[in-house]
């Protein structure tokens, strides 16, 4: 383990410091069965900068094929501000759709200097800390705070979602090699137990995930990085 954390920082001190920039990527959606992997659809990712402000959006949808037996979508944005390189998550919004009739939302209000979140403006939870990050801009944090701290091996988060605020820690399991595209690509693989989410970041890709893997319930599903473009 202790050769995988010194390969990680051989890589990082050698690489220079990439500064979070706008990009759009699709990822294959696959559900992981005890018989193999099942394409299921497809996953888009957006990052937009601007006026020291970003604006991160991720949706999926099953493919037509697949709708009859399983029709799910879903809609994500987190929007907040850059303040001197730092992240300040402000808002976090998701839509899913089940079918034809079951489907449902949620809105998330972040508010750092008061130390308080609001769910759908009528419950309110209050942190002890300043440090709130939703579950969508999770991957902007990982990417800026790993380059700027090469010889941690956890990161620890205040985590928000529908079900309040919660500590999660983020820690580096090591060095791993994944097929993307036909090609070798060296990551850094990532996992939260507590999430029961795996990722995989990319030097070549501004440290964003190439690789995130996520289990609900019984189900576990894998997003493997298709496009990946920078946008000026």
């Amino acid at each position: 383990m202790k050769r995988f954390f010194i390969s990680i920082c051989i890589i990082l001190y050698t690489l220079p410091v990439y500064s979070l920039s706008s990009y759009s990527a699709t990822y294959n959606l696959y559900s992981l069965t005890n018989l193999g992997s099942i394409k299921l659809g497809i996953a888009k990712y957006k990052l937009i900068l601007a006026n020291q402000v970003y604006v991160f959006n991720s949706s999926a949808e099953i493919d037509l094929m697949w709708r009859a037996l399983y029709d799910f979508s879903v809609n994500e944005t987190s929007i907040g501000l850059i303040d001197d390189g730092d992240l300040i998550s402000n808002y976090y919004k998701i839509s899913e759709k089940d079918g034809e009739s079951n489907s449902y939302s949620y809105e998330i209000n972040i508010y750092p200097e008061e130390r308080y979140v609001s769910l759908n403006n009528e419950i309110r939870w209050e942190a002890n800390s300043s440090n709130l990050v939703d579950i969508l801009s999770i991957y902007l944090h990982f990417s800026e705070d790993i380059q700027k701290d090469l010889n941690n091996k956890v990161f620890t988060y205040q985590l928000v979602d529908k079900k309040g605020i919660n500590q999660r820690e983020f820690i580096i399991e090591g060095e791993e090699i994944l097929t993307i595209n036909n090609n070798e690509l060296e990551t850094i693989r990532i996992v939260c137990p507590e999430l029961k989410l795996i990722f995989n970041v990319s030097k070549e890709h501004n440290f964003m995930p190439v690789n995130i893997e996520k289990t609900n319930g019984k189900t576990q599903y894998r997003l493997r990085l298709k496009d990946f473009n920078k946008n000026s």
